[in-house]
């Protein structure tokens, strides 16, 4: 086993690809500056935001790369602060410019920032995070995103889940505690895979060449671990965990710069009928002659033949 293999954290990577990838995303995205780059003159046909674009997910997947290959992590602080300023750089050119929660990748996008703001301990880029979210209702809001972003001080609105598979299993995880919050985990990363078929990158490394394929983590996964300061043991060997990113976080102590007292309050308490429910427990509807029902949270709320109730919690379970 050569020195690459034993140091790789992606057992898929294969050495001559991911060379030639990181020398490609090196070389165009990190040594080749956007901001000159990008005034060229050229043909109306040419869309310049797209090429913009094209430095922030470039180098977020150069970041993803360089830890699949198995380089310490601490070696990525430049490169995480090189993908959060091509976002922001890109924010600032195109104001308009925001992810759309209901494209899949997006949702991944949207994940993949907080995890790395958080992971790294870059508590200042959340707030950037928040703002590149579409702030139509349309483009979608998200209750586990609303969760996530809650529990390090910020508020985004979501009372549903955009996408079911494979996030439920995420959701029940930030609303459990002890060996069943441990078991939802485990439970996400089994069919974390299976569930992102949907992204832009899944079955990348069957790719003929392996070109651009940059590994498949779970980041979140270990998000969670971090933020709800969770044991674990029963999934740490698992693939698509990042654990050595876990063990780097909690080696900076990052549970102190995102103390629990800094989540910020919202409320589950309302729900509208065809919305999915927020959180388990005793509801009741103050328009509909019925008695407290008992909801499991991620079942639609019901409405009265057809009729659009508003339901109330009343008590969590």
């Amino acid at each position: 086993m050569n020195q690459f293999d034993r140091v790789k954290r992606e057992p898929l990577l294969k050495e001559a690809a991911y060379l030639g990838s990181v020398q490609f995303w090196k070389e165009y995205y990190v040594e080749l500056q956007a901001e000159p780059f990008l005034k060229i003159e050229r043909p109306e046909y040419v869309n310049v935001e797209m090429l913009s674009w094209s430095w922030c997910y470039e180098t977020t997947e150069l970041l993803i790369a360089l830890y699949s290959g198995g380089e310490p992590v601490e070696s990525l602080e430049f490169y995480v602060d090189h993908m959060f300023s091509q976002f922001q750089r890109h924010k600032q050119a195109y104001p308009n410019f925001s992810l759309k929660l209901w494209e899949p990748d997006a949702y991944q996008f949207t994940l993949w920032l907080l995890s790395f703001a958080v992971l790294f301990n870059k508590p200042g880029r959340i707030k950037q995070v928040a703002s590149y979210l579409s702030e139509d209702p349309d483009d979608g809001e998200d209750i586990l995103l609303r969760q996530l972003f809650s529990r390090v001080g910020v508020t985004i609105p979501g009372n549903t889940l955009i996408h079911e598979r494979p996030y439920n299993e995420m959701l029940n995880a930030i609303n459990a505690e002890n060996d069943e919050q441990q078991q939802a985990l485990r439970s996400y990363l089994k069919q974390w895979y299976r569930g992102m078929r949907n992204c832009y990158w899944h079955d990348r490394h069957k790719a003929r060449s392996d070109a651009g394929f940059f590994g498949y983590w779970a980041f979140e996964a270990g998000l969670v671990t971090v933020l709800w300061d969770v044991d674990d043991t029963p999934y740490r060997d698992l693939p698509y965990y990042p654990k050595d990113l876990v063990d780097y976080a909690r080696e900076c102590n990052v549970l102190q710069v995102f103390p629990r007292s800094l989540q910020v309050t919202y409320s589950d308490a309302i729900a509208k009928s065809g919305e999915v429910c927020p959180r388990t427990g005793v509801w009741v509807c103050d328009d509909w002659v019925v008695g407290p029902q008992t909801f499991m949270q991620g079942v639609e709320m019901p409405a009265d033949e057809g009729r659009i109730l508003t339901w109330r919690l009343v008590k969590g379970l």
